[in-house]
């Protein structure tokens, strides 16, 4: 009992060690067309760590909207793809202290 006891709670303050959250910010806009200035929906938005390893991947919607949760302690780059477009890669510096969000408008030349 005592033994099954010690055990549950190693395993307990293992998993919230594992489960510590990493500061995240918002990093929130809208992906448009550089000519005419109208929203461009449906394009891929793909967020990538310094590693170059893709973290996650969103779609623009019906107004050219997206949104990503991103950790604030580190660079991030992000690589916006639509048809008929030429493909956007932009690199984001850390976040300052106290930002908790920030917008961004992402320009997508046509082909």
């Amino acid at each position: 009992m005592m033994r099954s006891a010690l055990i549950t709670g190693l395993v307990l303050l293992g998993s919230a060690v594992d489960a510590q959250e990493v500061p995240r910010a918002q990093l929130y806009g809208a992906v448009i067309d550089s000519l005419s200035g109208m929203p461009v929906y449906e394009a891929l938005v793909e967020w990538y760590d310094p590693a170059g390893k893709r973290q996650a991947i969103v779609q623009t919607n019906s107004e050219g909207r997206f949104a990503l949760f991103v950790p604030r302690d580190q660079g991030i780059e992000l690589r916006v793809t639509e048809n008929g477009y030429r493909p956007l890669v932009i690199e984001f510096p850390l976040f300052e202290p106290g930002e908790s969000a920030r917008e961004v408008d992402l320009k997508l030349v046509p082909k």
